[in-house]
């Protein structure tokens, strides 16, 4: 008997549909047979999603929350060569779909978190400014906390004002900074790319988002929840202080480029 593996099929249209309805059959063999659903669950082995619908995207990551051993292929226009997940080009293209299955007995598997991937989020953290004078076990124990998350470009990740217990690194892609200035038009404060951080004020201090935050290109992100993060800082106070003199240092250095503005 084949091993039966559950596939969610999300933010495709019919016409797509239908192609990875067949695919799926051509890919089943004597080993392995997929079976299409509309809903993820927790006996999904494989998401095919759709990563330019922002819809679709929202729905995968909660989803696959439920089913950590579930492995995903993304389907963009704009693929992200460097992800964690196996990534196709949009329109969809058969033979690369069916390459995607076919990849081997890992589909059958479970997902495992693979040490690489592991090392590679551990290095990032560690030349983050937030976390640079942090020990090698701290930053494992950060990532060990830490969830991802996959957004299209063009996506809000979150307004101006909204609350904040989350504070995102970002693995690749890269995200907008801004705010509205009184007419309402936007002003962009900056960009954030791999290895900085966005949202960890509102994270640190409990209040609303100090600015808005949207992917400029699909974005994967490495994200950090408040109450996962405090209680760490209360167990360990010297990383606690670490934190402060770091946060203490980027304060002076923005205050000495605000004076630099202001003296021209």
């Amino acid at each position: 008997m084949p091993k039966i593996v559950i596939v969610s099929v999300i933010g495709f249209p019919e016409k797509d549909r239908r192609m990875i309805r067949n695919i799926l059959s051509v890919a089943s063999n004597q080993d392995v047979a997929y079976q299409i659903t509309d809903n993820g669950g927790k006996s999904t082995g494989i998401f095919i999603v759709n990563a330019d619908d922002p819809g679709a995207m929202l729905f995968w990551n909660e989803y696959q929350q439920d089913a950590l051993e579930a492995n995903s292929i993304l389907a963009s226009v704009s693929p992200m060569l460097e992800s964690e997940h196996v990534c196709i080009k949009r329109p969809l293209i058969a033979s690369q779909l069916h390459g995607a299955l076919t990849l081997g007995s890992a589909w059958a598997a479970p997902k495992q978190q693979r040490p690489d991937i592991i090392l590679q989020r551990s290095d990032i953290l560690r030349k983050c400014f937030l976390f640079r004078n942090f020990s090698p076990g701290h930053v494992e124990t950060i990532v060990a906390m830490s969830r991802i998350v996959t957004l299209p470009g063009n996506y809000v990740v979150f307004e101006k004002g909204s609350n904040g217990d989350e504070m995102l690194i970002v693995l690749h892609g890269r995200l907008k900074v801004s705010v509205a200035d009184g007419d309402g038009k936007e002003v962009v404060l900056g960009t954030v790319g791999p290895g900085d951080i966005a949202g960890e004020i509102a994270m640190l201090d409990g209040r609303g988002r100090s600015a808005t935050v949207t992917t400029l290109a699909p974005s994967e992100l490495l994200v950090i929840h408040r109450k996962d993060f405090m209680p760490f800082l209360e167990q360990n106070p010297k990383v606690a202080i670490d934190l402060i003199m770091v946060l203490a240092l980027r304060l002076r250095l923005n205050t000495e480029q605000l004076a630099e503005l202001l003296d021209r």
